[in-house]
């Protein structure tokens, strides 16, 4: 009877998506990860890590199926208290900036440095974004 359990909750996980991939650092495990997508890319996956250095947020962006060009498009990584209100922001950018097709799959990576976090730091979201602000 566990067994299927468990496999049921691993289903309803890769059924979801499964947004953030590994856990986070025990200090951190409190924050919400928000991904955000736009009309030409998907923010794929998203996490926290600390491996020997500063706090990272780190995930995968992919372009919507038919777009050639995804340098118009950077990242917006805010860092949220728990009433919503914008603690910190930056405009970051995937790598590598052209996401070219590879067999059947075609994705970039992020990975952005957010300490030290703000006090009362709640959400980190990470939202993909075309042209000027």
């Amino acid at each position: 009877m566990k067994a299927i359990a468990v496999i049921l909750v691993a289903f309803a996980a890769i059924a979801s998506g499964c947004m953030t991939p590994f856990r986070a650092p025990a200090d951190v495990a409190y924050i919400k990860l928000e991904a955000v997508a736009s009309p030409l890319m998907s923010v794929d996956k998203i996490w926290l890590e600390r491996k020997d250095g500063p706090l990272v947020v780190r995930g995968h962006v992919s372009p919507e199926l038919r777009v050639e060009d995804t340098t118009v498009t950077h990242l917006d990584v805010t860092l949220l208290d728990d009433q919503g209100r914008t603690l910190r922001s930056s405009v970051e950018h995937f790598h590598p900036r052209q996401v070219v097709r590879r067999r059947h799959f075609r994705s970039a990576e992020y990975r952005v440095i957010v300490d030290p976090l703000p006090v009362g730091t709640a959400t980190i979201r990470v939202a993909a974004h075309e042209g000027q602000h």
